[in-house]
């Protein structure tokens, strides 16, 4: 066709120097038609169901999650999860770890107590 954009115009046009980064901007329609088994659709579908999403925010997040786009919110927020999800895991990995020493702190003190107690003959 007589005018019409070549490849290297759209990307021309997607790259925006910014000073850090290109910008680049959507070339595709953001639909798109995946083939799957039958048995996977239905895993999907349970596994969207479990995590209260549609199974289109579902696939989405999964996806964004293995390509790493977007920040860890807004790949919480492609999966219809709250941004503050991330935020509640990592709260709880701190939690767990503040746990851990604590019982180590406890189990260390109970050793030493023991020790002590058998020094004296009991």
């Amino acid at each position: 066709m007589v005018g019409a954009p070549s490849l290297a115009d759209d990307v021309a046009q997607d790259e925006v120097d910014t000073g850090s980064q290109p910008k680049r901007t959507a070339r595709h329609s953001g639909k798109l038609l995946v083939r799957m088994p039958a048995t996977l659709h239905d895993e999907l579908a349970h596994a969207a169901e479990r995590e209260g999403v549609s199974l289109n925010q579902f696939i989405t997040g999964v996806l964004a999650g293995a390509v790493e786009w977007g920040t860890p919110d807004e790949r919480a927020q492609a999966r219809g999860r709250p941004a503050s999800a991330s935020g509640a895991a990592r709260i709880t990995r701190i939690a767990l770890f503040a746990n851990l020493a604590v019982v180590l702190l406890a189990a260390s003190a109970a050793i030493a107590l023991l020790v002590m107690a058998w020094q004296d003959g009991w």
